[in-house]
């Protein structure tokens, strides 16, 4: 996420204007966006992943050509669209969301850790005084069975391709040394072939063939955050990380 301008008091009102980057932005600004801030005075949100776009619900507040005042709206926000969001209180939850989406800890990374299920993935990057949560892909994977397989197929496809992007869009083999992609059965391995094979056909994927041999498979329980734990006390991961 873009900061463009930060005009707000701790815990008083305030504004920012943000830029949604990458699909994993709208999913930030979903978590960031409450009933009663002043996007159109939002009442509810509601977040489309396969569209990357996310609709913002609310009465209109101000005088335009499409909408009267105080008439129901559903604002979409966009990647590369700047949108202003203003709260009467910016807490602290609130504050927090800001900086993780908007700092630079990928400057200061040198371990990155994707985390994965079916349909789910977090992609972390830590350092020695920094940890921060740069993606989150969810998507819906039908059951593997019978007639189902193709949708499933397509389904499971479709996240990897979605996780891929993100991968791409917060990983800096000029900063990162190693690369650990965890889950619970074959998941990561399909992964790992999925990202190889497409950087054999794209360009812009030199880089993940140059540095495959940081990227290491590792076991985890499930694709959630609090299993990140697991994954960083494996022992097996401990000389990868000193290296």
């Amino acid at each position: 996420m873009k900061l463009v301008t930060r005009n707000l008091v701790p815990n008083g009102p305030g504004s920012v204007k943000l830029v949604p980057q990458v699909d994993d932005d709208l999913w930030d600004a979903y978590n960031l966006i409450t009933a009663g801030d002043t996007v159109e005075a939002v009442t509810s949100v509601e977040y489309a992943t396969e569209d990357s776009l996310m609709g913002v619900c609310g009465k209109n507040q101000t005088k335009n050509g499409y909408v009267q005042i105080g008439q129901y709206h559903t604002l979409e926000l966009e990647l590369k669209r700047p949108f202003i969001l203003r709260k009467e209180v910016w807490d602290w939850p609130a504050l927090d969301r800001i900086q993780q989406s908007c700092d630079d800890t990928a400057a200061n990374a040198d371990l990155a850790v994707l985390l994965m299920q079916e349909g789910l993935a977090h992609l972390f990057l830590i350092g020695r005084s920094v940890m921060a949560t740069r993606a989150r892909v969810e998507v819906p994977i039908p059951m593997k069975h019978g007639c189902a397989m193709a949708a499933y197929d397509t389904a499971l496809n479709d996240f990897f391709a979605r996780v891929l992007d993100s991968f791409l869009s917060h990983v800096d083999f000029g900063l990162v040394q190693c690369v650990v992609i965890a889950s619970p059965g074959f998941t990561k391995d399909q992964f790992r072939d999925h990202m190889l094979l497409q950087a054999t056909r794209r360009s812009d994927m030199r880089a993940v063939t140059e540095n495959k041999a940081r990227i290491v498979l590792a076991r985890a329980p499930s694709g959630y955050p609090h299993n990140l734990k697991d994954v960083l006390g494996d022992r097996g991961e401990a000389p990868l990380r000193a290296r």
